[in-house]
């Protein structure tokens, strides 16, 4: 695996000293690591571009930019860099909602802290990568879960809905689910399999995808199926804001 890191923090020897932590971890954990060091937000701001970096480190109590206003700034132009905040107070909560942030490191920190936050992120990075293998036109090829809408049945084939297209497969509909596991998707009718992540609303008997499509809801398990979306939804904020 290998990992791009930026380190913004604007104390010299504190900067140091977590580069060093970071880089115990990777060797230990026998990751390819690619390292940056910045000492100041202009300068972040200034070398940033969108999916340069996996994880930055940022110290928000920084001189000039603040991180809070470099994180901002980063966050309207990148939704996939993973942010852990160093500071030296724990009342974030709802800052960390808002830039969704990944974890905090409180100063001051130790080793164990950053293998901590970073292992967290590994396994995340594994569940964001987690790909589906299928053969689609004689040809196997693998698929990111993630990108996937919702799958139907039509007549003896399932259709994979993409955010960039379809694609079809002789694998059954329960074969594809116990395939993909846990990863935020529902059964909500026996002919459809609905990725969570990229519902946009419950709308009467349907969910409303966010790329227009509407996904039917069984009329049967209806109650039960909103229930589910609804304490999925609820998990995830509490997640963000935690």
């Amino acid at each position: 695996m290998r990992l791009t890191v930026m380190i913004c923090e604007d104390l010299e020897e504190e900067r140091m000293a977590l580069a060093r932590m970071v880089r115990r971890v990777c060797r230990s954990r026998g990751i390819d690591l690619e390292l940056e060091l910045s000492a100041s937000g202009e300068e972040l701001l200034d070398r940033f571009r969108t999916r340069r970096w996996d994880i930055l480190f940022l110290d928000i109590y920084l001189g000039g930019i603040s991180g809070t206003q470099a994180a901002r700034s980063i966050r309207e132009k990148d939704q996939t860099c993973a942010l852990i905040f160093a500071t030296t107070s724990r009342e974030h909560g709802l800052l960390s909602y808002e830039l969704r942030v990944t974890d905090y490191l409180l100063k001051p920190f130790s080793q164990e802290d950053v293998e901590t936050a970073l292992d967290w992120i590994l396994l995340e990075r594994e569940e964001r990568f987690q790909t589906l293998t299928i053969r689609s036109e004689w040809e196997e090829e693998q698929i990111l879960v993630r990108d996937i809408l919702y799958i139907e049945v039509i007549r003896h084939s399932a259709v994979i809905h993409l955010t960039n297209g379809v694609k079809r497969t002789r694998k059954g509909l329960q074969e594809l689910e116990n395939e993909i596991g846990d990863s935020g998707f529902l059964r909500c009718h026996r002919s459809f399999l609905v990725n969570l992540e990229h519902v946009a609303a419950v709308d009467h008997g349907d969910f409303a995808m966010e790329n227009g499509d509407r996904v039917p809801i069984s009329a049967q398990r209806a109650a039960e199926v909103k229930r589910a979306f609804f304490d999925w939804s609820l998990e995830k904020t509490w997640d963000g804001y935690l």
